[in-house]
């Protein structure tokens, strides 16, 4: 059964954040740009391997995940993901069957490798597919698989919000 997910709540928050960058660290972010820089694809990527580390998938002698680290890199991957789909000026509403893999490994491994070649498509339209056909849902299949749903990865997003705001790295200097 396919479900239609609408995280446009996301590219709301992230362009909001974006503009406060830009005022209190004359930061300027990348939106609509009509294309996918190689820093964003770094750091969506940096942000899947940080919930790698934090799944612990990758080690069969270290199994005690704390869940709270855990959906809170989720929550970062979304933050990269929202900043993509703002450079791109797309909706990130999505139409995905939600599933629970079981060789969750092939479904990081497959997520990264659409990731590290999102920039490699000529057209912003291209990039908007792959975002939205594969990223998009392989993220949420992670999210499912690693026990967690799409409530607790919004509430686990909005805290991050909360406390990014209130970080001195991104407060006026």
């Amino acid at each position: 059964m396919s479900k239609i997910i609408d995280l446009n709540y996301v590219k709301k928050e992230q362009d909001k954040f974006s503009k406060y960058l830009e005022s209190t660290k004359g930061i300027n972010t990348q939106t609509n740009t009509l294309e996918v820089s190689e820093g964003q694809i770094l750091a969506l990527a940096s942000e899947l391997y940080e919930v790698i580390n934090e799944s612990k998938i990758h080690k069969a002698y270290d199994k005690n995940v704390d869940r709270e680290r855990l959906i809170e890199e989720l929550s970062d991957c979304l933050s990269m993901i929202g900043n993509i789909a703002n450079s791109l000026n797309m909706n990130l509403v999505v139409e995905t069957e939600i599933t629970q893999i079981e060789n969750i490994e092939k479904q990081f491994i497959g997520l990264n490798y659409d990731i590290l070649r999102l920039n490699k498509v000529s057209k912003s339209s291209i990039a908007r597919r792959k975002l939205e056909e594969l990223i998009v849902p392989q993220f949420i299949n992670i999210v499912y698989s690693l026990g967690f749903n799409l409530d607790e990865l919004k509430e686990a997003y909005f805290k991050k919000m909360k406390k990014n705001y209130l970080n001195p790295k991104f407060m006026e200097s």
